[in-house]
């Protein structure tokens, strides 16, 4: 059990509700001029980190035509190699490309931004994003499964208390890795 099923359990003992991916965010498709994006604001699968290490800047920006664009507060995830594991929370706005999934919520009032970024970076979500891609040397997400995940939804006020307590063991695993690698 991971320690977001652990929390979920512990701070909602009766349960909670599940719903689909597609119930509560939408991919996006609202399109961008490619004059509009830099460097610092275009996000390719290649400059998605591996592992959800968040992501560089781009060395390639496509010049002319639309890209997929994406705000603050959405999720993309890189949907070539579910394996490698490339996802980011979005902390401005920019555009992307085919091959990055970027997830809308529908209704805040419903779920936040990072307590659905927690349950889509779990390892839950991306073994079930294997067992549904397509392909064996580029294997890519099927964005129909996908869509079909079912997520645990608990109130706003649990979310945000597992998203506090998440926040902190992430910031914690962080600072000793470095002090480890030091």
């Amino acid at each position: 059990m991971s320690k977001l099923d652990e929390l979920i359990k512990k701070l909602c003992p009766d349960g909670v509700e599940y719903k689909r991916l597609g119930e509560i965010a939408a991919y996006s498709n609202t399109r961008i001029s490619a004059e509009l994006i830099t460097e610092e604001t275009y996000v390719g699968v290649d400059n998605l980190l591996p592992d959800k290490q968040g992501k560089k800047d781009s060395n390639y920006v496509p010049i002319e035509g639309n890209v997929i664009s994406f705000n603050k507060g959405d999720i993309l995830i890189g949907n070539i190699r579910p394996y490698l594991k490339k996802i980011w929370l979005a902390d401005y706005s920019g555009g992307t490309n085919g091959d990055v999934l970027v997830f809308q919520i529908k209704n805040k009032e419903v779920i936040c931004s990072k307590f659905l970024y927690y349950l889509l970076s779990s390892d839950k979500f991306f073994l079930y994003d294997m067992q549904h891609s397509k392909g064996a040397k580029m294997p890519r997400g099927d964005k129909k499964s996908i869509i079909q995940y079912r997520i645990p939804i608990p109130p706003l006020k649990v979310q945000s208390e597992i998203v506090k307590i998440l926040d902190n063991f992430t910031e914690l695993t962080a600072e000793l890795t470095a002090e480890l690698t030091a």
